[in-house]
């Protein structure tokens, strides 16, 4: 009989596979315990995900939209406003040119009628010979004096006809300016701007859900991360499947058959309590697979709806085959209009320096007035002195006695003349000091407007330029959007090797019990051939080795297996103290 070298040969094997899978376990929990960590650690590493750095570029140029427009738009109203109070004004004051107008006509008509009755005196003067000489004289003086009225009196009605033309002028370029500014505050010159903002905000709102569904990674690795605690429990139930190998000695061919059935015995025991054991570590083992394999199976449909969201981010807000819906094409249509935009904003300040240059050349024409008054003024006085001199000849030479009535014609139109001039001019003062306000508050307001507006344009180049300088570089960006960071994907990797290695082990566990099984059952086969040879039908030990064995045992619940197999109790205190699975811990 050989079963002394069959059995221990076969036990000696069973040692060498439960040494290596249990190797096998302990890297690859060892591993798992290390791995596990380590994505939470890279997860929450921010910097391994590009989002908050697109968001962040995406906000700034929203930022940059929005600032520069509501800025355009409060210059331009504001401006509107200042422009339209002092062109309204400006429009009241130039009515009255129409009074200045009518009394130079009046002063006019007096000097034409001063003409024809000088002429009439002249005659009347020459008639009376000799005598009639110095009135003659006089009279020619006042017929030129008229005639340069009538001249200065048309150059007037000329000038307020050139100043109202300017004044129409001005009209037009106001109104022209106000069609430009009314393009800047219209929806349309904001379309490009408004349409890239709607897309970067609904871009920035699907980074966000995609990063909050990259965040849900973290509960099925922490779920996973709870069957590594079983990796305690299989190297303590190796390390008691040993110390029950390690008694088992086999049966001597030179024993006894009493002798062999008692080793033969207590080596079936130690072999049932082992198999209990490894089909505990087996089950153990496949527990803790299902777990790791039930979340990383989750942790894989994360990973892969993820990423189905970057593919459908970058076809969503990439892919330039629809305008309508492409960042970079949006991106594009706006700077590609913005030489349009500063086009109109070029013209629009063209058209604001025309006015200026429009309302100075109304304060020169009617300074030009004031000038043209002043020459009149003199003309008065020697008409004056004119008038006088008549009177007085009249008074003292009889042979002109005859026109007394005509001089003192002349003179009521004289007196008319002087006063209508003085009313005219104090009246051409008051409308020329009034222009020169306006003209004058019209002006600063420009020069301190050209200022602002230049200051809009170049920020506004200068954002564009920017966005120019950027805009290839986000699109790069988004494109390489990353959602993990790129160690990541490695460690996924390696824990899918990983886990199959441990289903591999499993598989291995599964062998080594379905062995224990059949070398049970020819250890069975034997102890019952020798109870056959002896006579009976059962046969009971009397020793303690199961039941010291059984004491080294860490386990709660393999204690009492071999507490069962060996028909012994186990100590009832510590059964009740510890619940079953539970670890025991001796020193």
């Amino acid at each position: 009989m050989k079963a002394e070298y069959i059995y221990s040969m076969d036990i000696d094997r069973i040692r060498e596979q439960i040494q290596e899978w249990s190797d096998r376990s302990e890297k690859i929990f060892t591993e798992l315990g290390a791995s596990f960590p380590s994505m939470l650690a890279l997860h929450r590493n921010t910097g391994g995900s590009s989002i908050p750095s697109i968001q962040a570029a995406m906000q700034s140029l929203v930022t940059g939209f929005s600032g520069i427009s509501d800025e355009e738009k409060r210059f331009f109203r504001d401006y509107n406003v200042k422009n339209n109070d002092i062109f309204s004004r400006l429009n009241e004051r130039m009515s009255m040119l129409d009074l200045l107008n009518r009394r130079v006509a009046e002063i006019r008509t007096d000097s034409e009628e001063l003409e024809i009755i000088s002429l009439n005196a002249m005659v009347i003067s020459i008639k009376s010979g000799e005598k009639g000489r110095a009135f003659s004289t006089i009279t020619e003086n006042l017929k030129r004096l008229s005639a340069r009225m009538i001249s200065l009196s048309n150059d007037l009605i000329h000038n307020e006809h050139l100043l109202l033309e300017k004044n129409g002028v001005l009209k037009q370029s106001f109104h022209a300016m106000l069609e430009s500014q009314d393009q800047f505050l219209s929806e349309d010159q904001t379309r490009d701007s408004a349409s890239i903002e709607r897309l970067i905000g609904e871009a920035s709102a699907y980074l966000t859900l995609m990063d909050e569904n990259a965040g849900k990674i973290t509960a099925p690795i922490r779920s996973a991360m709870t069957g590594v605690q079983m990796q305690d429990i299989v190297r303590q139930s190796i390390d008691q499947v040993h110390l029950a190998l390690a008694e088992i000695q086999g049966v001597r061919e030179s024993s006894s058959v009493e002798e062999r059935l008692d080793q033969l015995t207590l080596d079936l025991e130690l072999l049932e309590v082992s198999s209990h054991i490894v089909h505990d570590v087996e089950r153990h083992l496949r527990e803790s697979l299902r777990v790791f394999t039930e979340n990383w199976d989750l942790v894989h449909g994360i990973l892969d709806s993820v990423e189905e969201m970057r593919r459908q981010f970058i076809g969503d807000f990439l892919d330039g085959s629809d305008p309508a819906s492409s960042i970079p094409s949006g991106m594009k249509a706006l700077s590609s209009g913005f030489s349009d935009y500063i086009a109109r904003l070029n013209l629009y300040q063209r058209g604001q320096k025309a006015m200026v240059r429009d309302s100075a050349l109304i304060v020169t024409g009617v300074k030009n007035l004031r000038s043209l008054f002043d020459t009149i003024k003199p003309i008065i006085a020697r008409l004056q002195h004119v008038r006088i001199t008549q009177q007085i000849e009249v008074a003292k030479n009889p042979a002109i006695s005859a026109v007394k009535d005509t001089v003192d014609h002349m003179s009521d139109l004289i007196m008319q003349a002087d006063g209508r001039v003085r009313d005219t001019r104090k009246d051409l003062e008051e409308f020329i000091n009034s222009i020169e306000e306006l003209t004058g508050s019209f002006t600063v307001s420009s020069e301190h407007a050209q200022r602002e507006l230049e200051r809009i344009k170049q920020d506004k180049v200068q954002f564009f330029n920017r966005m120019n300088e950027h805009q290839e570089e986000l699109t790069s960006q988004m494109y390489g959007l990353k959602i993990y960071p790129d160690s990541f994907a490695e460690t996924c990797r390696k824990i899918d090797t990983v886990l199959d290695s441990l289903g591999q082990t499993v598989a291995g566990m599964s062998g080594l019990a379905t062995h224990f099984t059949e070398t049970i059952e020819s250890y069975r086969a034997e102890r019952q051939r020798l109870l056959a040879q002896a006579g009976e039908t059962e046969w009971s030990i009397h020793n303690d080795h199961l039941r010291s064995l059984a004491e080294r045992f860490t386990i709660t619940t393999h204690k009492q297996a071999a507490g069962n197999i060996g028909g012994f109790e186990v100590e009832k205190q510590s059964l009740d103290a510890i619940e079953s699975g539970d670890v025991t811990l001796f020193f």
